[in-house]
């Protein structure tokens, strides 16, 4: 017996789906898939956490053999007893809940103190992150700090009008404009390239094939890039004056916060058409 089909023969005995053993082995529900279609092979840690969830040894795991029955009277047999132990509350499960309790207690602290509006913006951090650590089983650390740099930056540019595009005026700055929010501009902008770099790493560690819908994905999302690099929200800013300042802040932060993420996209398949070449 392969070992897909004896994955498959022992997860449906525990009565257990596809779904309930990735989230056991902390693994996609794709990557169970592959193993039972042969498409690819646990690793030896998977393999050791399989054979205790299914309460069998390596060796009937991988091989299907079933453990020689001895040969007492079958008065004496007693009917296997399966035991299916409920997989602990993840790592990440337990961040998200302690980032969901820190988004009610600061609704619930500044609704106390009469300001409700302050208390919801205030909890969105905790909430989307809380929310991430549920929704992403693979690297949500990550997600994590993507949220927070680009609800920092709208953060920002509502509250003071600095965004990380006010480096470009560097070399023109003067003393009265304030060098604090200059130095805040800088440091936006180097952690917005210090994350793209890092996710471009992280996601890029597995091979792309440069199929006809993987190129077309990315001269699309070249395109849509290009676009991005127009002045959109000045456009807009002329058409509708300054009554509509504030869909021109929106516009500004969601065409910067696009244009960072297509980027660090694009260049994370770059490197994974590479690895793959």
């Amino acid at each position: 017996m392969r070992l897909g089909e004896n994955i498959n023969r022992l997860r449906s005995r525990q009565g257990m789906s596809q779904g309930d053993l990735a989230e056991a082995l902390e693994v996609s529900r794709q990557s169970v898939s592959k193993w039972e279609t042969d498409a690819s092979v646990p690793e030896l840690e998977k393999l050791i956490k399989l054979s205790e969830l299914f309460g069998v040894t390596l060796d009937q795991l991988v091989t299907g053999k079933e453990p020689e029955q001895t040969d007492s009277p079958k008065s004496e047999q007693l009917p296997p007893q399966i035991i299916v132990e409920r997989p602990a509350l993840s790592g990440r499960k337990v961040a998200g809940v302690i980032l969901l309790s820190m988004a009610f207690i600061t609704v619930l602290l500044c609704t106390l103190m009469g300001d409700l509006l302050v208390g919801l913006v205030l909890c969105v951090p905790f909430l989307l992150c809380g929310l991430i650590c549920f929704w992403a089983k693979k690297r949500p650390g990550l997600w994590c700090a993507w949220a927070l740099i680009l609800m920092a930056d709208g953060y920002l540019r509502w509250g003071t009008g600095l965004s990380w595009a006010t480096i470009r005026l560097t070399l023109l700055w003067e003393p009265s404009w304030n060098y604090t929010r200059l130095a805040i501009a800088w440091v936006q902008f180097l952690c917005g390239i210090l994350l793209l770099v890092v996710t471009a790493v992280k996601l890029g560690k597995e091979p792309m094939e440069w199929t006809k819908r993987n190129k077309s994905l990315c001269l699309g999302g070249a395109a849509v890039f290009l676009l991005l690099c127009l002045p959109l929200s000045a456009w807009i800013f002329q058409v509708g004056g300054r009554s509509v300042s504030g869909l021109v802040t929106f516009v500004s932060w969601l065409q910067d916060s696009l244009r960072l993420i297509l980027l660090t996209a694009l260049l994370t398949a770059v490197i994974r058409g590479k690895r793959k070449a």
